[in-house]
C-alpha cells in the first residue's frame, strides 16, 4: 500500500495517456518490481534470509515457472548445519554443495516433524502459490481493468502483455475484456478446487485450492515436498492433468465458447496441439513400460500396466508442454529419448493465448509454413503463393517477428547455457535448466531434477535465472527492448 502510495503522489500530474514507449516500459517494470515487493513475505517471516532466493522465488511465482529454492537444511551429529552434497553421476560425476534454506519443524520432544516445503508457514506456502494464480494471466490484465477508470488509457499495454500472434481481439473493450477473463478463470480455478477436494479426501480444502492455483496457472507450486506425486491418487493425477490442458489452451476459445461461436474453436492450432500431447503421450508409455519408477515419495515400482504407464507419462508429457512443471516420478531417471522429447516440448509450449510458456504452436505453425513456403519458391519461382492459416493471410509483420522470436529464444539459451557452465554447472544442466527458466516450465534435470531445488544456484546464477523467466515471460521483445540505447532518445 505504501509502494502504491508513492506511485500515485509522483504520477497524480500525468496526462493519463500512454504513448507505445511508455506501455512497454510500464510493463517490464511492473514484471521487474512487483516480484520484489511480493518477496518481502519471504524475508519478513523468515522463510528465505537471502533476498535474492527471495526475489528468485517471487519471480519464479509471477512469471508462472514454479522453480523453487525451498529445500530443507541438513544437520549433523552435533545439531550444526552442514551443506547439502548433490552428486550428478556420469564419466565425470559432479559434486554441487550447499546449504538448505528451510529449518525442520521440530515437536516438543525435539522430532521432527516437517522438513522442506512443509514445514513452510500455510500462510507463505499460500501466498507463493497465490503469485502464481495473479501471474497466470497476468497482473497487467488486473491493471487494465482499474486504469481506464482513472482515465488511463490501456491497449498498448494489453499488446504488450497477451502472449503470441492470436487470430482475434478477446474483446474491443478492455475492461470488458478483463472482466471476461477474470471470470473466467476464477470459474476454472473453482471448478478444480472442489473436483479435487471431492474426488480424494486426503487432498484439504487448502491442498485443493493452492494446486488449483498453481495448475490453470500452469505454474507448478506444489505445497507438498513429493509435488502431486505425494497423493499418489490417480484421479487426483487426472484431474490436474485435465487443468492443465485448460491452461494450456488459448483463452479466445472461452470467448467463443460464452458467444456460442463453437464453430471457431476448431482451428490449425488446436488441432495440432492435440495431435502434439497424442503423440507425444503415446511415444512415452511405450518409452517406460516395464520399468521400475522412483516415486517422488521415494519407493520403486514396476510400470507393467500400459494403464500405470500411461498415466505416468501423459502426467509429465503435459506438465512439460503446458510449462507446469508438476511432477509424480523421478522423470530424471528416464530413458533419454524421452527427456529429449520433454526438453523440446517445453520449448514448443501449449497454446497461443493461454497462461504458458514456451514458443507456442501457432509461432510454431507459422515458422513451419515459413519454411514450407521457401522451399516451394526455390523449386517454383514462379508461382506466386501468399501464406495462410484458417483462409488468413499471414502478413509480413507477424512472419517477421515469429522468426526474431524463434532466433532470439535459440540465442539467448544459447548464451544463457554458457553462462551457466562458467558459473560452475555441469552442461547437461545448464541447458536443461536454462529450458526450464526461459519456458517457464519449472522443472528440469540433472541438479535441478523433480526431487531437487534451486538451492544450489549461486547468487549470479538466480540473477540470471529471474532475467531468463522475467525475458520469456514477456516474449523477449518488451524487456529486450528498453535494454536498446535508441529506445530511451527522445522522438522529434
Amino acid at each position: 500500500m505504501l509502494f502504491s502510495a508513492v506511485l500515485y503522489f509522483f504520477g497524480r500530474e500525468s496526462q493519463g495517456h500512454l504513448h507505445r514507449r511508455e506501455s512497454i516500459l510500464t510493463v517490464a517494470l511492473i514484471w521487474i518490481l512487483t516480484p520484489g515487493i511480493s518477496s518481502l513475505p519471504f524475508i519478513f517471516s523468515d522463510t528465505l534470509s537471502n533476498p535474492i532466493q527471495a526475489y528468485f522465488e517471487s519471480v519464479s511465482g509471477f512469471t508462472t515457472t514454479g522453480a523453487s529454492v525451498l529445500v530443507g537444511k541438513e544437520y549433523n551429529n552435533h545439531g550444526q548445519e552442514k551443506k547439502i552434497q548433490l552428486i550428478i553421476e556420469g564419466e565425470t560425476p559432479v559434486v554441487y554443495e550447499f546449504f538448505g534454506t528451510v529449518p525442520p519443524v521440530r515437536n516438543k520432544e525435539g522430532q521432527i516433524i516437517a522438513e522442506g516445503i512443509e514445514a513452510v508457514s500455510k500462510a507463505v506456502l499460500f501466498w507463493r502459490s497465490l503469485t502464481q494464480w495473479l501471474g497466470g494471466v497476468g497482473i497487467i490484465v488486473l491493471f487494465i481493468a482499474v486504469l481506464p477508470s482513472l482515465g488511463i488509457g490501456g491497449k498498448q499495454l494489453m499488446s504488450s502483455e497477451i502472449p503470441g500472434p492470436t487470430e482475434i481481439s478477446l474483446a474491443t473493450r478492455l475492461r470488458e475484456t478483463a472482466s471476461i477473463l477474470w471470470k473466467v478463470y476464477l470459474f476454472f480455478t473453482v471448478l478444480q478446487t472442489v473436483l479435487l477436494r471431492l474426488t480424494n479426501p486426503d487432498v484439504t480444502w487448502f491442498d485443493a485450492i493452492t494446486i488449483s492455483f498453481s495448475t490453470l496457472s500452469t505454474g507448478g507450486f506444489s505445497v507438498k515436498n513429493a509435488s502431486i506425486g505425494a497423493f499418489k491418487n490417480p484421479i487426483t493425477e487426472w484431474v490436474v492433468i485435465l487443468f492443465m490442458i485448460v491452461g494450456s489452451l488459448n483463452f479466445a476459445i472461452w470467448f467463443n465458447i460464452i458467444r456460442k461461436k463453437i464453430y471457431k474453436i476448431f482451428d490449425v492450432e488446436i488441432i495440432i496441439y492435440f495431435l502434439v500431447i497424442l503423440l507425444s503421450c503415446l511415444f512415452s508409455t511405450f518409452s517406460i513400460l516395464n520399468t521400475d519408477q522412483q516415486l517422488l515419495t521415494g519407493e520403486f515400482v514396476n510400470i507393467n500396466s500400459v494403464k500405470d504407464a500411461a498415466r505416468f507419462a501423459t502426467f509429465q508429457i503435459v506438465s512439460a508442454n503446458s510449462s507446469t512443471g508438476f511432477s509424480t516420478v523421478n522423470f530424471d531417471l528416464w530413458p533419454y529419448r524421452v527427456q529429449v522429447l520433454m526438453l523440446v516440448l517445453m520449448y514448443v509450449g501449449g497454446m497461443s493465448g493461454s497462461t504458458c510458456g514456451g514458443i507456442k504452436i501457432l509461432r510454431n505453425y507459422i515458422l513451419f509454413k515459413i519454411t514450407q513456403f521457401k522451399v516451394e519458391s526455390i523449386f517454383r519461382p514462379e508461382t506466386i503463393k501468399i501464406m495462410r492459416i484458417k483462409h488468413r493471410k499471414i502478413s509480413q509483420e507477424v512472419s517477421i517477428k515469429s522468426l526474431v522470436f524463434f532466433v532470439l529464444i535459440i540465442s539467448i539459451s544459447v548464451m544463457a547455457t554458457l553462462l551457466f557452465i562458467l558459473d560452475g554447472l555441469d552442461p547437461e544442466s545448464a541447458l536443461t535448466f536454462v529450458g526450464c527458466s526461459i519456458n517457464n516450465t519449472g522443472f528440469s534435470f540433472r541438479a535441478y531434477g523433480p526431487m531437487q531445488s534451486c538451492a544450489f544456484l549461486s547468487n549470479f546464477g538466480m540473477i540470471l535465472s529471474c532475467f531468463l523467466m522475467i525475458a520469456g515471460r514477456l516474449e523477449f521483445f518488451a524487456l529486450i527492448t528498453i535494454l536498446i540505447p535508441s529506445f530511451w532518445k527522445k522522438t522529434v
